[in-house]
């Protein structure tokens, strides 16, 4: 059995010493672009912004950049890269990219509506043991803001014309017809359950 000193440490061999040396450059670039883009982002939203959106993330790592930063302070070339300063008060917006905001935001606000459609909906679901006389409760207790079935018969008319009052009473008859059936049997309803995966 080999001596576990001489298995921990291969990865110091001499044989590796340009594997990190490239890993250590790339890990300062790293760093150096993740400064940069914190700097750009409370330009951008003010002082703070990065603490207040990651809080957790400075505590988190705070002993790898301590190790970082002492790794850093023997690199010349990281020390003086690390102090650029990103001034982002007279950058220019392109036309595209206020096109992509502007996009990005539309999309946002669709998602919300149908987001809300979702729950709106979610909200009219009938539990799988009840009834759909019994969730009748969730129905709002409002007056009605306009006569009972004149939009319908606006609607009926427009598609069908003279026989709209036709057709609106065989409509009418197949839902009292179905409502009997209902009121006679009370049958359970099937669960609907919508497969989400």
């Amino acid at each position: 059995m080999e001596d576990i000193s001489t298995v921990m440490s291969w990865f110091s061999s001499p044989v590796y010493n340009r594997y990190w040396q490239h890993y250590r450059q790339a890990m300062a670039w790293n760093q150096r672009h993740r400064r940069a883009y914190q700097k750009a982002l409370e330009a951008a939203y003010g002082p703070g912004y990065c603490q207040e959106q990651y809080p957790s993330r400075n505590q988190r790592y705070a002993d790898w950049r301590a190790q970082e930063s002492n790794s850093e302070d023997g690199d010349e070339e990281s020390s003086s890269d690390s102090e650029i300063e990103c001034d982002v008060s007279n950058m220019e917006i392109s036309e595209e990219l206020r096109q992509y905001f502007a996009h990005t935001e539309k999309h946002r606000e669709e998602l919300k509506k149908q987001q809300q459609m979702e729950a709106e909906q979610q909200d009219s679901y009938v539990p799988a043991d009840q009834d759909l006389h019994g969730a009748s409760w969730r129905s709002s207790a409002a007056p009605p803001s306009e006569r009972p079935g004149e939009r319908r018969g606006a609607e009926m008319k427009k598609l069908y014309g003279q026989d709209a009052a036709k057709i609106l009473a065989m409509e009418a008859a197949m839902q009292l017809t179905f409502d009997r059936n209902c009121d006679l049997k009370q049958p359970k309803y099937w669960p609907v359950i919508p497969l989400k995966l």
